[in-house]
């Protein structure tokens, strides 16, 4: 019987010193499970947290942002896409003229015709080079007003053809979407090509611009322009 006692009254300290040790183990684990809490601005985070100072802007969100610009007629042009078509047309026959005293020598030649020296020829070839190039001019605008698009000149001056008839503007343009800063228009280069010499040097060529506003605040802050359209998105990082 004293040792059945002996035997009750150890079970039951092992009891108790089992729900103390249980006790404490949660006593301890609330008390970690409290520390690892975070608040943040009334936001509650279990475990470690790290908090950036400032307003938290992802890139997705820049890349949603969207640049704009009202362009103001400065100069209503009579010159129509008609006129420039009939312009082409007789600049394309005038100069069939010098084209023809340029190559004279040679259809002479061809046909086992006396040849003279002229010095005139030198002034057709200049007559043919001014003719061309007020062509090639021409016909510029004239793609411009076919296809009714925009494209900057300078200092956010710009050329369109709205209503197939030539127009100056002024481009009025909203602040940087991304940092508020003030804006520019004009043709940004967005290819490159790089040449080398023989003596090592290396120049880079520009292949391919493109018409944009960017910020002159940040010029990675850019936006490639429609030049159909007044409505640019972000393409630029």
């Amino acid at each position: 019987m004293k040792l059945l006692k002996e035997c009750m009254m150890s079970g039951r300290k092992k009891s108790v010193i089992n729900k103390e040790n249980l006790r404490t183990r949660k006593y301890m684990r609330d008390k970690y499970s409290k520390s690892n809490i975070n608040n943040v601005s009334g936001n509650v985070f279990n475990g470690p947290t790290n908090i950036v100072a400032g307003n938290n802007y992802s890139k997705k969100d820049e890349e949603d942002k969207v640049a704009r610009y009202t362009p103001e007629p400065i100069w209503r042009s009579p010159i129509t896409m008609a006129i420039l078509s009939w312009m082409g047309l007789i600049l394309s026959l005038i100069g069939l003229f010098p084209l023809y005293k340029i190559f004279e020598p040679i259809i002479n030649l061809t046909a086992n015709k006396r040849i003279k020296a002229e010095l005139n020829n030198n002034i057709y070839v200049v007559i043919f080079a001014v003719i061309f190039i007020f062509f090639v001019l021409i016909m510029s605008l004239r793609s411009i007003t076919k296809k009714e698009t925009r494209h900057p000149l300078f200092f956010n001056y710009a050329i369109s053809g709205l209503g197939r008839r030539i127009t100056i503007e002024k481009i009025h343009i909203d602040k940087c979407p991304i940092c508020g800063g003030t804006m520019k228009y004009f043709n940004k280069a967005v290819e490159w090509k790089d040449i080398k010499y023989s003596d090592g040097r290396t120049k880079r060529e520009v292949i391919k611009k493109v018409p944009a506003l960017q910020c002159m605040r940040n010029s990675e802050h850019w936006f490639k322009v429609d030049p159909a359209s007044d409505r640019v998105n972000k393409i630029g990082d």
